[in-house]
This record gives C-alpha cells, sequence and structure tokens, in this order.
C-alpha cells in the first residue's frame, strides 16, 4: 500500500523524522517497506501490509498508529461530526441476510453543493494517484484512505423506495460507474432501491444514482459486508477496487460509526452553508463482541523467552490503544481495540510485544540436544535409493511441471492454457525433456542423455500416485538396453519386482505400492556423497554453433599438438568456445599420416554469434593448417 508522507505527518504535532527514518521505524517494528519515493513535494511509501494486519492498516491511520508506537509518540486523532437535525426526509434501510451485510449506516443530506474540490484535497488525492471527481466523491476517497473504511454516496432524487441489501436475481443487470455493463446472479449482493439495482455492494458503484453537478441530495452509505462474499464476487466479476481490497480483508462493522461522522462533517466542510444533514440509521443486526484477553507477565516472557518488567509491557500495550487492567499474582486483563481484529489469543499479545520490544534484545541459545531419536519415513529412504542407484548410471534427476495441457483433473483458475490440467503421467514431461535437452548434448559434450524423475500423477478424479520415469536418448545406442539394465539394477537392490509402462525411450513405474512390498532386512541407509570441488558458471542464453575440423597431419603429431595449433589460430576468440573435444581419429594403412577430428561449440555470452563470424574463425585454422603442412579432410 502507498502512504504518504506528508499524509502521515498530519497525525503528529512534534516534527517527523526524514521519511528513510519512518520507514526504517516501521521495518524492525512491523511492516516490510518496499522503497521510498520522492513525488510532487511529498514522498511515498510503498509499505508491505500483509493479511493478519489489513483489518487496520491499509490506511494512512493505522499506519500512522504502527510509526507511533514505534517511537513511543502520540498521534492527534480528529474529532468530527455533525449535528443531527432531523429536518431531512425519513430513510428506510432493509437488510435481506445479516450474514450477508454485518452492518449498514445510512444518512439523508439535502441542499448539497457539488463543487471541484479545494486543493489540498486534490493534492493529497492525486500523490495516490487518484483522479479528483468533486467534493462528495473526493471526500468519500479520501476518508477511505485515511482510516480504512469505504463509503458511498448516491444521489436520493435518483432513487425508489427504500435502500434494501440483499442478493441479485437471475436476470438483473447494472452499468457501473466506468460504463461497464455487468450480469448479475444469487451469489451477488447488491444495494437496491424498488426499481433494481444501484451498486455491487462493497465493490462498484452504479451510474444510476451516479453523483453528478446536478445533484441536489444525497444518501451517505456506510457499511460492513462479509469478507468472503466480497472477495468471490470482485473475483468472479473480475472487479478489483480500493473498497473491495479492504472489505475482502475485513474490517470491523464497529469502523462504519467513526467513518460516517468524518465523512459528513468533510462534506460538510467541503459544501459550504444551508447543508441540512438528517438523522444517522443505523442497521446493526449483531454487534461486534469486544474482544478480552486474560495473559499472566510470565506467560509473555515465557513464550518470548525474555524478562521484561510489568510497567514496561502495560506501556508498550498502551502504545498500542490496548486498554490494561493490572491483576494479582502479574495477570492482566486486556480490552482489544475493535479494528485489531488480529489480537485474539495471548500469544497475539506476545507477539506485538515482543515487536515493540525489539527482537534483538533475545539471547541467542544453543538448543540442548535431542535425545529421541528420528525415524525416517521408508518411502523417503527408498526413493533416495533409487537416486543412488540411478546417480551410479550416470543418470540425472529432473523435476518437471504437476500441471499439463490435457488431463482428466482441471485446474480452477490455471496459470496458462497448457497448465489446465493435472498431468496424468510423467511420460508426456520426460519425452519433452528429453528432445530439449538433446539439442544441447554437444555443448555438454554427451554421447547419450540418461535422466530420471520421481513425482505425483493424477491419473482420474480422486486418484493420486507415485511414478519414476527413466528417460534415455542416444544416436548411436538403442535406449531399451539401457533403461532395462537400470531397472533390473533398482530391482537388485530393493529385491523387488517392478511393473512397467515403456515406449520411445521412456520407462515408467508406478512407486505406490512399492514400499510395502520391500523386506525389513533389505538396508536402505541414506549415503551422503562426497562433493567434488567444482566451479559453477553461468550458461549462456544464447544459442551455440557447432563445426567440426578433422585434419591429416604427421603420425608423430599428438592430438594435444594438433589442438595447441587450432586455439592458437583462434587466438582472441578463444572465448567464444565454448566447449571442444576430441571425437574421432583415423589412422590410415599407409601414407604415414594421421587424423584428428576436433568439434568445436562457438557461444557468446553476449549476443548471437552468426555464421559469418564463426566462418571467418574457421577460415584462421585452415590458413594455419595449410602453413603447417596439414590436409583438410
Amino acid at each position: 500500500m502507498i502512504v504518504s508522507y506528508n499524509w502521515i505527518r498530519t497525525y503528529f504535532k512534534q516534527k517527523l523524522p526524514p521519511p528513510e527514518k519512518v520507514a526504517e521505524a516501521l521495518t524492525f517494528s512491523v511492516f516490510e517497506i518496499d522503497g521510498i519515493e520522492k513525488k510532487e513535494g511529498d514522498f511515498l511509501i510503498d509499505v508491505k501490509v500483509l493479511p493478519d494486519r489489513a483489518h487496520y492498516a491499509l490506511c494512512h491511520r493505522g499506519v500512522a498508529g504502527e510509526f507511533a508506537a514505534a517511537l513511543g509518540q502520540k498521534i492527534i486523532i480528529p474529532k468530527q461530526g455533525v449535528v443531527n437535525s432531523g429536518k431531512a426526509r425519513p430513510l428506510s434501510i432493509n437488510i435481506e441476510n445479516p450474514a450477508d451485510c454485518r452492518r449498514y449506516i445510512g444518512r439523508m443530506v439535502e441542499n448539497v453543493k457539488i463543487n471541484p474540490s479545494p486543493k489540498w484535497l486534490q493534492e493529497r488525492l492525486a500523490v495516490l494517484g487518484q483522479r479528483s471527481i468533486g467534493n462528495v466523491v473526493d471526500a468519500a476517497n479520501f476518508v477511505m484512505f485515511d482510516m480504512g473504511q469505504p463509503l458511498h454516496a448516491f444521489d436520493t432524487d435518483k432513487i425508489s423506495g427504500a435502500i434494501n441489501v440483499r442478493r441479485a436475481r437471475t436476470g438483473e443487470r447494472i452499468t457501473t460507474l466506468d460504463n461497464k455493463d455487468v450480469a448479475l446472479d444469487p451469489e451477488t449482493l447488491i444495494i437496491a432501491d424498488s426499481e433494481g439495482p444501484l451498486a455491487i455492494a462493497g465493490i462498484k458503484g452504479g451510474k444510476k444514482a451516479e453523483v453528478d453537478e446536478n445533484t441536489k441530495n444525497l444518501i451517505l452509505e456506510a457499511a460492513n459486508f462479509e469478507p468472503a462474499l466480497i472477495r468471490r464476487t470482485a473475483e468472479r466479476l473480475q472487479i478489483k477496487t480500493d473498497a473491495s481490497k479492504r472489505f475482502e480483508n475485513e474490517i470491523t462493522p464497529e469502523l462504519a460509526g467513526k467513518a460516517i461522522d468524518e465523512f459528513s462533517a468533510l462534506i460538510k466542510e467541503l459544501s459550504g452553508e444551508g447543508i441540512v444533514f438528517g438523522e444517522i440509521v443505523d442497521e446493526y443486526p449483531d454487534r461486534a463482541e469486544i474482544i478480552n484477553i486474560n495473559v499472566s507477565i510470565s506467560d509473555i516472557n515465557g513464550i518470548l523467552g525474555l524478562v521484561i518488567k510489568e510497567k514496561e509491557i502495560i506501556e508498550i500495550l498502551e502504545r498500542l490503544n490496548i486498554e490494561v487492567e493490572s491483576g494479582d499474582s502479574g495477570r492482566l486483563s486486556l480490552r482489544i481495540p475493535p479494528e485489531r481484529l488480529d489480537l485474539k489469543i495471548p500469544e497475539d499479545i506476545a507477539e506485538e510485544i515482543g515487536r515493540l520490544y525489539g527482537y534483538h534484545k533475545v539471547p541467542t541459545v544453543i538448543p540442548s540436544k535431542m535425545n529421541a531419536g528420528v525415524n525416517t519415513p521408508k518411502d523417503f529412504l527408498v526413493e533416495n535409493r533409487i537416486r543412488q542407484t540411478l546417480f551410479g548410471l550416470g543418470f540425472s534427476e529432473i523435476l518437471t511441471s504437476t500441471f499439463a495441457p490435457k488431463g482428466k483433473i482441471g485446474i480452477l483458475k490455471p496459470l496458462a492454457e497448457d497448465k489446465a490440467f493435472l498431468r496424468m503421467n510423467l511420460f508426456d514431461n520426460m519425452t519433452a525433456s528429453l528432445k530439449q535437452n538433446s539439442v544441447n548434448m554437444p555443448l555438454l559434450g554427451l554421447d547419450d542423455l540418461r535422466i530420471f524423475e520421481i513425482g505425483k500423477v493424477f491419473p482420474g478424479a480422486g486418484k493420486e500416485e507415485k511414478h519414476l520415469a527413466l528417460g534415455y536418448w542416444s544416436v548411436k545406442k538403442k535406449g531399451s538396453a539401457i533403461l532395462a539394465e537400470a531397472k533390473k539394477l533398482i530391482e537388485r537392490d530393493l529385491h523387488v519386482s517392478l511393473a512397467e509402462e515403456s515406449k520411445s525411450g521412456v520407462l515408467e513405474i508406478n512407486l505406490d505400492t512399492l514400499t510395502d512390498k520391500i523386506s525389513d532386512s533389505v538396508k536402505l541407509d541414506i549415503k551422503i556423497p562426497e562433493m567434488p570441488a567444482v566451479k559453477y558458471i553461468p550458461v549462456s542464453p544464447y544459442p551455440f554453433i557447432v563445426r567440426d575440423v578433422a585434419l591429416f597431419v604427421p603420425e608423430n603429431e599428438t592430438d594435444g599438438e594438433v589442438w595447441k595449433v587450432i586455439s592458437g589460430a583462434i587466438g582472441d576468440s578463444m572465448n567464444l568456445v565454448a566447449k571442444n573435444f576430441l571425437f574421432d581419429t583415423y589412422h590410415p594403412k599407409e601414407g604415414g599420416k594421421i587424423s584428428y577430428a576436433f568439434r568445436i561449440i562457438f557461444q557468446s555470452s553476449e549476443k548471437t554469434l552468426t555464421d559469418e563470424e564463426v566462418n571467418k574463425i574457421m577460415e584462421g585454422i585452415y590458413a594455419q593448417a595449410g602453413k603447417n603442412g596439414w590436409q583438410v579432410r
């Protein structure tokens, strides 16, 4: 969430530290900070608000409160409201199902003047990327970004009858404020009048009762909706808004009462004289319970592994606006602020105290040794024994995607078209991997390709199996013999027989019942091999070019001496030689000569090489060979 440094400053009497220090204090106490950006005389702080704190922290007031708690300062909360005149026309509100709408507050406002917002308000919204629309809409947006409660205003004169909070009926449609025609269904909660939909509850307002420059009378709305319902609807309709983000993360219904007062006060300030506010109509079927937590000082210190005095613990809790009553034997009775829906159990309280006290103060303690043995699952041992066997045969392990373009179990929201199902086998991915890796065999200097995978497959609804797939590819050798040898060796090591499916250089084995078949007398100890001292270098993302050169040279010349001449001819371009190796030696019976054939793989780490560039290098090799009296074969 993006917060304005200038906006945060309005909550404090004293001068705040620079933005970097504010971000640092928040980082060490509560939030990750993803960045700071200077913009239009302000600093935007990108605060990473995780779901556990989204109940109260998706607003400037929540972030300011955390900053105040971190530094032990006090924030100034504006106390605003409008005296009810009762002179406005009456308002009727009906909630169809309290489980969908926990609270709905409405208020009639008459004689409103729709004007452009003052400069300060336009600037506050603009720095957050919000376009100024008019004083009423801007006021709703300001209060939402300020205290976290989404708000809405309807044009009273465009509404017929009472305000109804209900599920949409089949066939109903709404045109949203951004002119999108949306089909509604009974899974969608709406705000409606006697004629039809006015808004998609908690997500988007409709055009029918839109506030415009001709609006004279308003119905103000501050409500609280069931979070999961809003999240499902926003996802289904693909309409994501600042309001839906806050509702789906759940905010306390208590916040709506404070928000309607601040909304009203700001409209009065922006609209001038003559405005009339009606009575607040508050439909609140099941009032939110006050959360009380009892915890002891010893419990808190035990959880944290610290020794913090009672006075300091109480001081930290009060910085978080938690009301504290001390009892006997170091017990505390805590009254949790309504917006802190994340605080429910003593462990939550310990966490709050720990983060503000400072986790860096927790002493380092070496854990005591465990005497109890650890039982390793047998299937884990079996799988690793198979791995050791295959590694010994020169196989490499691969891990491919569990998702596939076809199958019997579909994914509700696939990441891509080719990942819309759970895979039914390992064969398809193994075949694709063999094809892809065979292209790079010259670069790797491999005569054949041996790979395997152990993974889950889903052959049908409710079916889940673990399979082993072996893959082999070579130009010279037949894969079936190699795969049969690997299977035979696994069977010998584990003293079992394996059922298989084999085709096109791939052998697939169902491992589901394998563990039960293995006798307890079979040793399955995991052997950790010694790691060789190897140096890893990054793989170039650019394609390689293969060239072969075969030269007849005097039989007293060694292949090493011949390659030294070739590399000398390549010269400064040797940095483009990714790999080279001798792949053939031919010694005629007569003539006193021997032929060495080298394969050279050219590849750049900076660009794609062209044939012309490589051909020029090869011409240099041929020229040097001619100078040495060697014949190109």
